[in-house]
């Protein structure tokens, strides 16, 4: 963990327990991209028709929305969709991010075979 890192997650402990909610948080992941992690409490979630809103027997979760995927400014941030449900289970979020998160390395040189 660096010290950028240390310092704002005791700065959200403080806030916590001063009584203030920390709804969301934003990450850079090695490759450059800023991303927004959206917690949703219990008892939210997306209904059938698209909206977020009440939803008994939700158990809450994460959103992640990519923020600076669209490039003109124009779109605003993209969610990305967890895989199982309307939210994130933290350990699938931490495991999307650090598969997605990584620099892109360039393809190894592949040889071709010479034809007969």
């Amino acid at each position: 963990m660096n010290t950028t890192t240390k310092t704002t997650l005791d700065l959200a402990k403080t806030l916590a327990k001063s009584g203030f909610h920390i709804p969301a948080i934003e990450i850079h992941t090695p490759d450059g991209r800023t991303w927004n992690i959206a917690t949703v409490p219990a008892g939210r979630g997306r209904h059938l028709d698209g909206p977020w809103g009440p939803r008994p027997g939700s158990l809450g979760g994460f959103r992640l929305f990519e923020i600076n995927s669209d490039t003109d400014g124009r779109r605003g941030p993209d969610e990305h969709d967890a895989v199982d449900g309307d939210t994130w289970f933290a350990s699938d979020l931490v495991d999307y991010l650090d598969a997605v998160g990584r620099p892109k390395t360039p393809p190894p040189n592949r040889t071709t075979r010479p034809t007969a």
